[in-house]
């Protein structure tokens, strides 16, 4: 019987930390916090660029997906993060950083200012301190407040906070139903 000798090298499989066009069912589960860039049909190849670098100096701890309107769930995804115009970026966290800790609920910020998404610069400066306001569990500390839980004073709560953090940008911040955790789906 004949042997034939076979090299197998270990494969390198690094997790993405920028997406191109990642479909929101294939988003990593590994991630701390979630950046989703929709530019609409005209691209902003600064910004886009900006946010590639970031996502590879943040490594798992920010997820970046520069997405595209074909994701079949775009229309869920519209609806869910309230997307009116483009472009427009969302930014949340897993659920340990950015959900409700009794409730079946998710904070995320969105940033559709247009004079902010002009400015790369202001529009990558605000997005690191919204990643740095979710990994410090800032986020996560508001949502723990005791007392009696109330979406609309929780909203008012987060946009104190956020609003000392950007101070004069346009965002919103607001509250999906259901706790984000991405998960496999065999597939």
């Amino acid at each position: 019987m004949p042997y034939q000798l076979v090299l197998s090298e270990l494969k390198d499989e690094k997790t993405r930390d920028v997406g191109e066009n990642v479909f929101f069912d294939n988003l990593p589960s590994d991630s701390e916090v979630y950046l989703l860039y929709y530019p609409g049909d005209m691209p902003n190849e600064v910004l886009e660029s900006k946010l590639r670098k970031l996502g590879n100096d943040t490594g798992k701890n920010l997820f970046v997906n520069i997405g595209r309107l074909n994701d079949p769930k775009y229309k869920k995804i519209a609806k869910k993060f309230d997307i009116r115009e483009l472009p427009v970026i969302i930014v949340t966290a897993n659920s340990k950083l950015a959900s409700h800790p009794a409730e079946f609920e998710t904070a995320y910020v969105k940033l559709d200012s247009k004079r902010l998404l002009k400015s790369p610069d202001l529009a990558i400066d605000c997005v690191q301190k919204l990643f740095n306001l979710f990994i410090q569990e800032k986020i996560s500390e508001a949502l723990r407040q005791p007392g009696e839980y109330n979406r609309k004073a929780l909203i008012t709560y987060l946009n104190g906070i956020i609003t000392n953090v950007l101070k004069g940008i346009e965002f919103s911040v607001s509250i999906i139903e259901g706790k984000l955790g991405v998960k496999w789906s065999g597939g």
